[in-house]
């Protein structure tokens, strides 16, 4: 079983990209984003946590700060998470940990990393592979979808003011139509250009998708052309904007 106060430092990776969190007798946890940083570190130290541990709707993420203190780079774990499911579901989309998992109590999802899995951490699990897009390609990809979300038809920013009138409806990101992890690849006709809004939601309907892979019939991998979103067979369509 790991303990936080263990932790030797947490540092950049220097032979390769990353993060690494380093244990007595060099063991090492690898991760790749930095964000999953904060959420492997309260999984190793409460086994249960859950979206309000990022939101700052508790002290648990001003505890963990406190106990790392010295140990990593003070701006590597923020005072709270806007999109606090993130840094949690990257851990086995992004991260490939497959002994975290996630469960639904009363509604509200909780991840899970057993303490008797703690050992599984130090395998240096295959990262899936993801193609940073070239500013042509987004502008490819934005020119097709003529500046708009490709579900909700909202125009697209690059650059959002900080009091922009709802704003997550507007700030533009680039969304795997078929997640990575689901079988979908990095080619360029597997993008589309999604509201952050659109891109969280999408999401949260492939985290309780029970299907190995994406079918080309899911409203949220063919918004142009589908309406029904597979992981629970409701009609979205009064959502699909885009079209009209």
């Amino acid at each position: 079983m790991l303990n936080i106060e263990d932790i030797i430092e947490i540092r950049k990776a220097t032979k390769r990209t990353g993060y690494e969190i380093v244990f007595p007798n060099n063991q090492i946890i690898w991760l790749v984003k930095r964000r999953t940083i904060v959420a492997i570190l309260l999984l190793i130290k409460h086994e249960y946590c859950s979206e309000a541990d990022l939101a700052g709707a508790n002290s648990r993420l001003q505890d963990l700060k406190k106990s790392v203190d010295k140990k990593i780079n003070p701006v590597w774990i923020q005072d709270r998470y806007g999109d606090a499911n993130k840094p949690f579901s990257e851990l086995w989309t992004e991260e490939g940990f497959s002994c975290i998992y996630a469960e639904k109590i009363q509604g509200n999802r909780q991840y899970v990393l057993k303490k008797a899995d703690h050992m599984q951490l130090f395998n240096e699990n295959a990262k899936p592979f993801r193609k940073q897009l070239a500013l042509e390609e987004k502008s490819q990809i934005l020119l097709k979808q003529n500046g708009k979300c490709n579900i909700c038809g909202a125009v697209l920013r690059e650059k959002v003011l900080p009091h922009t009138f709802s704003k997550d409806r507007v700030r533009m990101e680039f969304d795997h139509r078929k997640p990575i992890d689901r079988g979908g690849g990095s080619s360029l006709e597997n993008y589309q250009a999604l509201c952050h809004y659109c891109n969280k939601s999408k999401r949260q309907m492939c985290f309780v998708c029970g299907l190995e892979n994406c079918s080309p019939k899911c409203a949220l991998v063919n918004p142009e052309v589908q309406n029904i979103v597979q992981s629970t067979m409701e009609n979205v369509c009064d959502r699909i904007t885009k079209r009209n």
